[in-house]
């Protein structure tokens, strides 16, 4: 018997869902962008959790709340696309327009090997939680979050200064009591530091918690990262094990382990993008680190023991 269009096949490999979540301005959609280059863009679907909210924003405002309150959002409906996108099934929503803050028309999207799920509640419940295969929080620290916010509000959304600052101001205890508490469920959270308050973006450090599985991924690669002297450290940490990115981090370094790991996708462009505080664009080679640790975690977990190189997966898959 004929299968329906957009049922799977029994033996197609099931989608590996990985949640990117964090406060508005942390890098989700940057992380995302250089993970998707570094997996290979043709084989990864996204999911913005933003069309997932219920209301506009002039009805957010007209109501009192902000986009964090997990009632601003359908997590019903996430649940539900979450589960479909686990058989290989495609959704249909409608997409959040950040330039207005209105929903456009009804789109399709269809599952890929690799979901990248992200936006402010990836993971606000444990059932929901329970749908991803790795879970990664971003955590800057607040000066830096601040910085970034206001940075990418006024230059790309369209707001002025004073409504950025005033959305920060409304937006601290939703923060703390709604989006914050996601970092205990995360299997990677990555923390963004600053030595001072007012040093540049280019002093940016990088320290990412893992646990669970993620933690005994990284101790079977911990040798290998010693390659990179004192600018990256690995400690033990209870359960978890933890690595620090310091910002003196060097490119040849980097651009060489990261051939290895992805020799087919990696592009040193493409990773670590970043606008500078001159609205420059330029590379912060500590969130580079992150996005490529975040990717070769999602690639080992996807296929234990097997090559990082997904043009290698594929051959051997052939074969």
């Amino acid at each position: 018997m004929a299968r329906n269009p957009g049922t799977p096949a029994d033996d197609a490999p099931r989608p590996f869902l990985l949640g990117i979540s964090g406060d508005s301005g942390s890098g989700k959609n940057t992380v995302a962008q250089g993970v998707r280059a570094l997996l290979g863009a043709e084989r990864v679907a996204t999911l913005e959790l933003d069309d997932y909210h219920r209301f506009t924003r002039a009805e957010r405002e007209d109501r009192g709340i902000t986009a964090l309150e997990p009632s601003a959002h359908n997590l019903g409906l996430v649940q539900e696309h979450l589960g479909l996108f686990r058989r290989g099934r495609p959704i249909r929503n409608r997409a959040y327009d950040h330039s207005d803050g209105t929903f456009g028309p009804i789109r399709m999207v269809e599952p890929n090997e690799v979901v990248i799920v992200r936006g402010l509640l990836a993971f606000p419940t444990d059932d929901l939680r329970a749908a991803y295969d790795l879970a990664v929080f971003l955590c800057p620290e607040p000066e830096l979050l601040f910085r970034w916010k206001l940075r990418r509000d006024v230059r790309t959304r369209g707001y002025t200064e004073a409504q950025v600052l005033k959305h920060i101001v409304q937006h601290l205890l939703d923060s703390k009591e709604y989006v914050l508490p996601q970092a205990e469920r995360a299997d990677v959270v990555v923390r963004y530091t600053v030595p001072e308050w007012d040093a540049p973006d280019s002093e940016v450090r990088a320290s990412l918690l893992l646990r669970r599985r993620a933690a005994e991924v990284l101790r079977g690669e911990e040798q290998k990262l010693a390659r990179f002297g004192g600018h990256v450290r690995v400690e033990e940490e209870g359960d978890a094990v933890a690595v620090h990115v310091e910002s003196g981090l060097g490119d040849a370094e980097l651009d060489a382990w990261a051939g290895e790991r992805f020799p087919g996708t990696y592009r040193p462009e493409l990773v670590g993008q970043h606008v500078s505080d001159d609205g420059q664009p330029t590379r912060l080679l500590p969130l580079a680190f992150s996005q490529l640790l975040v990717a070769a975690l999602a690639e080992h977990l996807r296929h234990p023991g097997a090559s990082a190189n997904p043009a290698v997966q594929r051959d051997s898959a052939a074969a």
